[in-house]
């Protein structure tokens, strides 16, 4: 049987973005109940959401992502220009980040 594991660490920070095809907010909901029930919020320390093309189902994703994580004390920033969304930035797997909820900025070093 294969498995996975998935640790816990300081510094982890999950980015998620919806794609260019702008899936519907049942699909969108599934998705993030498979990343639950695969354990993927329970170790990571914030989550960056890309804003929605188009701004597509804006809302609808919003309250699916609160509602399905349901965890008061992850940080969740959600509408950040990363993505399939203009503008654009493009975000480097492994990167060094911090997330400043109180200036309300990303820092990222490359």
């Amino acid at each position: 049987m294969l498995g996975y594991y998935l640790r816990k660490v300081d510094w982890k920070i999950l980015f998620i973005e919806t794609c260019e095809e702008k899936p519907t907010p049942e699909l969108f909901e599934r998705e993030v109940l498979l990343l639950k029930e695969k354990g993927v919020f329970d170790v990571v320390n914030g989550i960056l959401v890309g804003k929605p093309q188009d701004e597509a189902y804006y809302q609808e994703y919003k309250d699916i992502l609160i509602r399905v994580i349901d965890n008061e004390k992850l940080p969740i920033v959600y509408n950040v220009n990363f993505g399939h969304s203009m503008p654009r930035c493009a975000l480097q797997y492994g990167a060094v980040a911090k997330v400043d909820m109180k200036q309300k900025k990303i820092y990222v070093n490359r």
